[in-house]
């Protein structure tokens, strides 16, 4: 089942396979690379790092992992015990900044391998993180329905959600400079100002909103997939919505350095999408 998806250092996008154990490359023409993390190995979101390799969050070993473009893989283990780690970004430091879900804990990972972890003040579940204009990273707490800002020397910021049982779970920085995420229980999705500033729009289709990118046209792009649906949202709030086959089930997205959409679905496939709305599918692995 592809997951999680991720532009990579090499011009290719990258995604992971929670129940095959592995971490595929694909081209922007849909040629697929395929790496095999077994027998001891899970990747569950996944970045490109500054070091020319992707680095991946592996909750089931409880640690961080980095692949090589040739697949080889190497481990820093985490040193709280079972923290599910969960989103991974490249932030502040040139460093790998990820979310410790069950540890209620932001981690940072140097590329030599040097990890700090950073206990939250409030009890929580870190979700997705993205870095910010400001030099801080942003992370949505799932738990708390609230999005927090954490300084690269520790300090945190919390700005609560005005409704609960909200959920926020991803979060992108924006080229208008602001931070957009989630909302998967509301339908919704917000935006936070680096002054604070926290607006929520509704979306046309009805469904949990589980990820979003900003695109190459300005805009953010949303997937819901129970409704088989990309949504456009443009800066001011507005969304048009695109309706997919009912066979496809947008979940994880991301821009790609080809300029469409790129998305998985659990079906097994990846979707590839351009901001005019032409979709083209790929299976996601040899076999499709």
């Amino acid at each position: 089942m592809p997951f999680a998806i991720a532009e990579g250092p090499d011009g290719n996008m990258w995604f992971t396979d929670f129940h095959k154990d592995r971490i595929s490359s694909i081209t922007p023409g849909g040629q697929l690379e395929v790496f095999d993390l077994k027998p001891d190995g899970i990747a569950e979101r996944l970045t490109a790092g500054p070091d020319n390799a992707i680095w991946f969050t592996d909750p089931g070993a409880n640690r961080i992992g980095r692949m090589a473009l040739n697949g080889a893989a190497d481990y820093v283990p985490l040193h709280t015990p079972n923290s599910g780690p969960a989103s991974i970004i490249l932030g502040p430091g040139n460093d790998l900044w990820f979310t410790e879900h069950a540890a209620n804990r932001i981690g940072r990972v140097t590329p030599l391998g040097t990890l700090t972890e950073y206990a939250l003040p409030t009890d929580g579940q870190p979700a997705g993180i993205a870095a910010g204009p400001d030099g801080n990273l942003y992370f949505a707490d799932n738990q708390g329905d609230r999005i927090e800002r954490l300084s690269p020397d520790g300090r945190v910021d919390q700005f609560s959600l005005p409704h609960p049982a909200s959920v926020p779970n991803d979060i992108v920085a924006s080229p208008d400079g602001n931070l957009w995420f989630t909302e998967m229980a509301r339908g919704r999705i917000g935006r936070l100002t680096i002054s604070g500033g926290l607006t929520e729009y509704p979306l046309p289709v009805h469904g949990p909103p589980l990820s979003l990118t900003a695109g190459p046209d300005g805009n953010l792009w949303v997937t819901i997939g129970h409704s088989h649906v990309l949504c456009r949202v443009s800066p001011d709030g507005h969304a048009h919505t695109f309706f997919l086959p009912d066979t496809v089930e947008p979940a994880f997205i991301a821009t790609g350095p080809d300029g469409n959409l790129w998305f998985t679905e659990p079906t097994g496939r990846v979707g590839r999408f351009t901001p005019s709305g032409i979709l083209t599918e790929f299976p996601a692995s040899p076999t499709g």
